[in-house]
Formats: C-alpha cells, sequence, structure tokens
C-alpha cells in the first residue's frame, strides 16, 4: 500500500508538473526534428539524417541531459527500432537489438568497441552498461540495418557510434552529485578548455548502488580525456584514452541464484589519429588499442582478457560534380585469452578495403554504391557489395531504398570456448553470410510534424545458435536460415510552443529455416513527451514490448514509465530528478532475471 500511494503521489506530482508547464512559453529553439540533424557514421561522410539512404536516429548531448541517460542503455532506451535485453540493473548486462538481432557495432568516435570473444551470451560482444555516459557526449548516431560494406563484420542489425565533445573557449568546469534509492551514488566531473592551438575535454564518473536483489550491488568508474591539436586550420591531430573499472555481484537468475559470485571490468583504451579537411572531405589515418580484462567468480574462478589493436585510413574525393569517391582500408588484430577457452591465446587478424561512390543520377536522386573486401585469417576473404538510392521528391520529403550482403565471422567463445561443466565451443564453425534491404519515407507533413517510415527485411544463413545436446549441456552449430521482415514507423510532432511528441512502433516477424517464431517481441511501442518551460523541463517516455521469448522461456509483455525533470536554479546550478520504472512494474525482459523495480535519482548540477 505504501509503494502504491508513492507511486500516486509521484505521478500527480509530475502531472501537475506538466500541466503548469503547458502555459509558459518555450525557452528554446533547439532542433526537435530528426531530418535536420547532422549525421558522418551512415556513409562515412557528412550528411544530413534526411539526405541519408537509411533509417537513421540521432540523439544529441542535449536529448541524454532530458533523459537522465547515464548509461548507454539508458540512452537507447526509447529509440525506435532498438530493444534492450537486460539481465537485471547497472553492472548486469544490457544488451541492444536491432532488425530482430544482437549482431550490432558499436562504436566510439568510429572505433570499433565489439569485444572478439563475446560477452558470455548472444552474438553482438557488447554490453551496454559498461558505457558509462557524461557531459562530454556531442550526440549519439544509431544507423539501422546492414552496414557491413563500412564497418565489416558484426554490421546486421545496425550501428551505434558515440561521438564525443571537443573542448573549446567556451567550454565549462561542471560538477555532478546525486543520490538515490538502493544506496544509489553517482558523482561526475567535466572540464574542458583551448590554448591556442589546443584543445582538451575530460570527464570523469563514479557510479554506484546496492542492487535491489541479493549480491547485485555494482561500482563504476570511468574516466576519459581527449586531447585536439591543430596544426593548421585543415589538418588536426586527436588523442584518446578511456579507463573503465567496475565490480558487479552476479545474483544469477531466479532459478539458481548466487550470494557470492562477481565480475569486475578493467579497461583501458587509448587513440591516437590525423586529420585533414579538404574540398572533398576529410583524410583520416587513425590507430587504437582495445584492452579489457574481464574476471571474477562464476560457479568458478573466470578470466578473459581482449585485445583489439587497429589501423584504419579513410579519404575521399570527387570524380567530378556527380560521383563523390570514399574509400579506405582497415587493419585489425584480434587477440583473446581466457580461462574460458584454456588460457591458450587465440588471435585473428583482419586486413580490409572499402571503396563506395555517391553518384548524382540527377539534382533529386543519388545512387550510392559500394564494395568491401573483408580477408580474415581464419575465413579467408569475402567481398560484400551495397547499393543505397535516395530521391528527393520535395524540399520536405525524400525516399529511400537501400540492399547490401552482410558478414558476421564466429566470436572466439563460439570457437573455442569451454566452460568446465560441458558446454564447449565449435572450431568447425562456418562465417554468417546473407544481406539485409530496407525501403522508406522521410518527410516533414507539416512544419510542426515529421514522420519516418521503413519496412526491412534480413536473411541470415549458416545463422550460429547455441543448440541444447543433452545431459543439460550446449554447443554452438550452424542452422539453416533466420528471416526477419518488419516495419519501423516514428512520429514526432511540436504540439505547441513548449511541447513536443515523439511516437515510434515497430513490428517485427523472425523465423528460422523451419518457420519456427524465434521469440523476438512482435510489437514494439514508444512515446515521449517532452516539455520546455524557461527554468523547468521534464520528459516522461512509456516503452511498451509484447511478449518475447523461445518456448519454455518466454516473457509477458510490459509497459514502462521513465521520467526525467531538470529545474535550473540560475545559470549555474540546476536539480534533477530521474526515476526509471515509474509504476515499479515486476518486470523480465530475459527469463528468470528480473529487471529493476523503480529507481529514483535526485541531483545537483553545478558549473564553475
Amino acid at each position: 500500500m505504501r509503494n502504491r500511494n508513492l507511486t500516486k503521489k509521484i505521478a500527480a506530482a509530475l502531472a501537475a508538473g506538466t500541466l503548469l508547464c503547458t502555459t509558459q512559453a518555450w525557452a528554446s529553439e533547439d532542433s526537435i526534428f530528426q531530418l535536420d540533424q547532422i549525421t558522418v557514421t551512415a556513409d562515412r561522410i557528412v550528411q544530413t539524417v534526411g539526405t541519408t539512404p537509411a533509417n537513421t536516429t540521432v540523439i544529441s548531448g542535449a536529448d541524454l541531459q532530458n533523459k537522465g541517460a547515464h548509461t548507454l542503455a539508458d540512452a537507447l532506451q526509447g529509440v525506435t527500432g532498438v530493444t534492450i535485453r537486460n539481465y537485471g540493473g547497472t553492472g548486469q548486462k544490457a544488451i541492444p537489438y536491432m532488425l530482430g538481432t544482437d549482431r550490432v557495432v558499436v562504436l566510439i568516435d568510429g572505433k570499433r568497441m565489439n569485444l572478439p570473444q563475446g560477452i558470455g551470451t548472444g552474438s553482438g560482444g557488447v554490453d551496454l552498461n559498461t558505457f558509462i555516459l557524461g557531459d562530454n557526449i556531442d550526440r549519439i548516431e544509431v544507423v539501422h540495418g546492414g552496414a557491413s560494406v563500412l564497418y565489416g563484420a558484426d554490421a546486421v542489425g545496425g550501428v551505434i557510434n558515440i561521438i564525443t565533445k571537443k573542448g573549446d573557449t567556451s567550454t565549462k568546469t561542471t560538477t555532478s552529485i546525486a543520490g538515490g534509492n538502493d544506496g544509489a551514488r553517482y558523482y561526475a566531473l567535466t572540464t574542458g578548455g583551448q590554448e591556442k592551438n589546443t584543445r582538451w575535454y575530460f570527464s570523469g564518473i563514479q557510479d554506484s548502488n546496492d542492487g535491489q536483489r541479493a549480491n547485485s550491488n555494482y561500482k563504476g568508474k570511468n574516466a576519459s580525456f581527449r586531447i585536439d591539436h591543430d596544426l593548421t586550420a585543415q589538418e588536426n591531430l586527436t588523442f584518446t584514452y578511456d579507463y573503465y573499472d567496475s565490480h558487479a555481484g552476479i545474483p544469477g537468475s531466479l532459478t539458481y541464484p548466487s550470494l557470492t559470485d562477481f565480475q569486475d571490468i578493467l579497461r583501458r583504451n587509448w587513440s591516437a589519429g590525423y586529420t585533414k579537411q579538404h574540398q572533398d572531405g576529410t583524410r583520416t589515418f587513425r590507430y587504437y588499442n582495445n584492452d579489457q580484462v574481464y574476471s571474477g567468480e562464476n560457479y568458478g574462478y573466470f578470466r578473459h582478457h581482449n585485445t583489439v589493436k587497429a589501423l584504419e585510413y579513410q579519404d575521399s574525393t570527387s570524380l567530378d560534380q556527380d560521383n563523390l569517391i570514399t574509400w579506405g582500408g582497415e587493419w585489425r588484430k584480434d587477440e583473446v585469452t581466457s580461462t574460458a577457452e584454456g588460457n591458450i591465446l587465440r588471435k585473428g587478424i583482419t586486413k580490409a578495403l572499402f571503396i563506395q561512390d555517391k553518384y548524382s543520377l540527377n539534382p533529386a536522386a543519388t545512387l550510392t554504391v559500394g564494395l568491401r573486401r573483408d580477408d580474415n585469417s581464419i575465413y579467408g576473404a569475402h567481398w560484400l557489395p551495397k547499393a543505397a538510392y535516395l530521391y528527393q521528391a520535395s524540399p520536405t520529403t525524400s525516399y529511400f531504398a537501400n540492399w547490401g550482403k552482410v558478414f558476421k565471422a564466429p566470436k572466439f567463445d563460439d570457437l573455442y570456448g569451454d566452460d568446465g561443466w560441458g558446454n564447449t565451443g565449435n572450431p568447425d564453425l562456418k562465417p554468417e553470410t546473407g544481406w539485409t534491404a530496407e525501403v522508406g519515407v522521410k518527410t516533414k507533413l507539416t512544419p510542426n510534424h515529421e514522420a519516418i517510415l521503413s519496412l526491412f527485411k534480413r536473411n541470415l544463413n549458416n545463422a550460429i545458435d547455441w543448440e541444447y545436446i543433452g545431459s543439460g549441456k550446449y554447443r554452438p552449430n550452424n542452422i539453416d536460415n533466420y528471416r526477419a521482415t518488419g516495419v519501423n514507423v516514428s512520429l514526432t510532432s511540436k504540439l505547441n510552443a513548449i511541447t513536443t511528441t515523439e511516437i515510434g512502433y515497430t513490428y517485427l516477424d523472425s523465423h528460422d529455416q523451419n518457420n519456427k517464431d524465434l521469440g523476438d517481441p512482435r510489437h514494439s511501442f514508444n512515446i515521449g513527451i517532452n516539455i520546455h518551460d524557461g527554468k523547468l523541463s521534464q520528459t516522461v517516455n512509456g516503452i511498451y514490448q509484447a511478449k518475447s521469448g523461445s518456448s519454455g522461456a518466454k516473457v509477458d509483455g510490459r509497459f514502462i514509465v521513465n521520467t526525467n525533470t531538470n529545474y535550473s536554479i540560475d545559470k549555474d546550478t540546476s536539480l534533477f530528478l530521474t526515476i526509471n520504472n515509474l509504476f515499479d512494474k515486476n518486470y523480465q525482459s530475459v527469463y528468470d532475471y528480473p529487471a529493476n523495480g523503480r529507481t529514483i535519482l535526485l541531483g545537483v548540477k553545478q558549473s564553475l
């Protein structure tokens, strides 16, 4: 009864705030529409979302603040076409799914973050909860659909690119401190600036909580900095460093709980690059080194050490006024040493070349064709073509279509894994291959309403699945085929001077070669209400997902509401209140792993 009364009081306060806000004036004219946003991820060149021949979403730094997002999982909640499977609260795994697959590439400033070994479950090798976000994030770009031509293996469902800020003369030092239920504590510091030709940006964050289940405590620390030095007006050197250190209990499933298991993650990534802007685009040469150690106790001691070393080059040139050529190459070395693989050093080298031509057929139509050669030291060479078409029917409406082949090499865990319980990898696995396609329209219906509609299809051959082989044991095998078709639709509206809404819906139908449903949520729906009034801003997001999971491991559908409120005391001081799972729903997005109930975080942000 007490919880229900608390819920009613909070909901009433939020509703009252919403009504009060709607009588005031609009405080700023920040762009709320996607078609006007700038993206570089979709085609590796600068263009607007409206002129990109793919379904692309940009989450701005202001959006992140409005949502109260502290992790990449928080940031992607409510993005149309993206679903998150959580194994619990912060500190437990959170896996992104796009077009019904977790074969998704995550980048930071274009640098690949996927772990070659994987993360112990799924196919993608990315845990969104290990990426803590601060005020150093400029935007996050989400490209739906296959992108293997430009980004190689794993880019089957899409690409998520986190783009960080550069310091400048206007950069301030800001601090945040917050606390909440379940022992939640949050501290953040960001600072940056510019001295002559050198710019810097630093972010430090500590996030911790006691968890809502026994042995689900979490403490994570992240420190990152970026230095940019201008050699000339067009030439730039960049150095980045990212440090992440966390400790979390592993509470296990409801059926097999644990009071003693834990996991520690230590990540140290750095990069150095050279960039030159010229009249046809950008020339980039970069080296990066990713290093992550994942260790702890989970029914026995484990330690997984992943390293990725990579060289990348990209450039663009205009052959004439109608042809913009973008090309580049990549050399990447993946290494894994793991107790789950006999502590034997496993490694693979990928060498890739890609080229694409953006050809203007006429002032209204462009055709983009591309080709990539991916040479994997384990699986040999694969040729990956793509084609995309954009027709600008009017200044406010564009139609697009794209098709491309995709390629996904098995993770090292799929090949060599051995957990000591009889679940072993399969060194005879074949790589996954297939194609994705998408058609759609992007349009400004009126000056205050914008819509994006797309239909997609994916076909994946030799899909890798850990199949039950008896006696409680699993082993990965190539099954014949995964197929998925669906629809994404989103509508953004400016209802009045202070209120905007975002509505999204995804329909997904996924089957294997035997027409067996793969258990993806058939229907997903999200609605966001954003209110800005002078000193007060408020965001409320509702997220619905239909039932999902395979037979014997199904989870029910659910509707979850998250909200964040910011109040500016003065130009340098603001208060924020973030409430996730506002109505304290008891639900699971992964069978037998309960998600968090209501979490509350109240804090203050100060500019110095």
